[in-house]
């Protein structure tokens, strides 16, 4: 367990700008309520402030989460603060509800909580600031203990953690267990993250990588690759109608029957290294350092998970190309026609099979990833970074 000081920071972020007083008090109040509930934790240290930078664009269907959690992740990287919650009035669109109260994002260390619909726009509950911010302040909580890996809890109306169906669920949560208060302590020294790089920041990665492998394991688990690939279809679609025309080439069959094991062993590394250097260019965030060039290390563990997160969602695609071609190869194609078409060696062996699938699933994750690229960012970013809406 450290001593040292780990700061959560409160940004208020005024968008529309219509009432900034309300925003204000409201924020003050739901932070003295946070404070009081985790100053059990001693090493804790809440700062509040305002976010004075450029108002947000919405998008076709609102103001998007990923937009605030991009940010936050500037704002938490310089100033150098070891979570963030991000509050602001505006409605925020969801992928997943029809509207979004928070989004804890575990993987940056940054929720973005919405104050819009903590009670019915025009309701008595709307014009009850005592309310609304006793509703702010368990809602912190809540993002605060899900950044902390703490799971919901069914059945316990009264936690923190308890699932959210309608705001006035808020009303009853005023507690965490003693069991959850111990894994917060537990969790704090390694989720915390806020060492920063003096002057080796090469050093300062490969150090940070390395202390972090379980957090970053987990955060590229937790994306889950098999849903991050079931977002990506012209990925997909551009790796088959390559794959398709290569496999009815002779010279696909010759080269699979005729190429030593280490140059394709060279060939698909290479493609997975191609293929993920692509994927990660487009769908990352713009992860920046401090004005004096320090790298924060959830920087470098958001990187990191980010990009293995994309490397498990290539290996999947890639086991998928790789079994749907060996069936292609072992109900299509005759056995003669395997025989004969190639002109070195014998195609129709299991091993020159084994070599063509390979070869083929190399090329569709590589050619794929150009033009997955050009899937919605939104859509893989919400899977990467933002899946935990409530």
């Amino acid at each position: 367990m450290t001593d040292r000081s780990i700061t959560v920071g409160i940004m208020k972020v005024d968008v529309s700008g219509d009432d900034t007083a309300a925003l204000n008090r409201l924020t003050t109040r739901a932070t003295e309520r946070l404070t009081t509930a985790l100053r059990r934790e001693a090493r804790l240290n809440v700062r509040s402030f305002t976010f004075n930078g450029p108002n947000l664009t919405p998008g076709d269907h609102g103001y998007r989460a990923l937009d605030f959690i991009q940010i936050g992740i500037n704002e938490k990287t310089e100033r150098q603060l070891a979570f963030l919650l991000l509050v602001t009035e505006v409605e925020i669109a969801a992928a997943s509800f029809s509207y979004l109260l928070a989004l804890p994002s575990q993987l940056t260390n940054v929720a973005i909580i919405s104050t819009r619909r903590l009670a019915d726009y025009g309701s008595d509950e709307y014009e009850d600031e005592d309310l609304l911010a006793d509703r702010l302040g368990t809602l912190m909580l809540q993002c605060f203990g899900r950044l902390l890996n703490l799971d919901y809890r069914a059945g316990d109306p009264q936690n923190y953690l308890s699932s959210i169906r309608v705001p006035a669920d808020l009303d009853a949560m005023d507690r965490f267990t003693d069991a959850q208060f111990t894994t917060i302590v537990a969790n704090l020294p390694a989720e915390a993250n806020d060492r920063f790089s003096d002057n080796n920041r090469a050093s300062f990665v490969l150090r940070q990588i390395a202390s972090n492998l379980p957090r970053i394991f987990r955060g590229a688990f937790r994306a889950n690759p098999i849903r991050i690939a079931t977002k990506l279809p012209t990925m997909i679609a551009t790796a088959l109608s390559v794959i398709i025309v290569l496999i009815f080439g002779g010279e696909t069959w010759d080269f699979a029957a005729s190429v030593a094991n280490d140059q394709l062993t060279v060939f698909v590394v290479a493609s997975f290294a191609m293929a993920s250097f692509v994927l990660y260019r487009a769908f990352s965030f713009r992860l920046v350092a401090t004005r004096h060039g320090n790298t924060s290390e959830s920087s470098v563990v958001t990187a990191a998970a980010t990009y293995l997160a994309l490397l498990f969602t290539l290996a999947v695609l890639f086991v998928a190309f790789a079994v749907l071609m060996y069936g292609v190869v072992v109900f299509v194609f005759p056995d003669t026609l395997m025989r004969t078409w190639t002109s070195a060696k014998d195609g129709s062996t299991v091993e020159a099979h084994v070599r063509l699938v390979l070869f083929l699933a190399a090329v569709g994750i590589l050619s794929g990833s150009l033009g997955g690229s050009a899937d919605s960012r939104s859509v893989v970013r919400n899977v990467l970074f933002a899946a935990d809406e409530t």
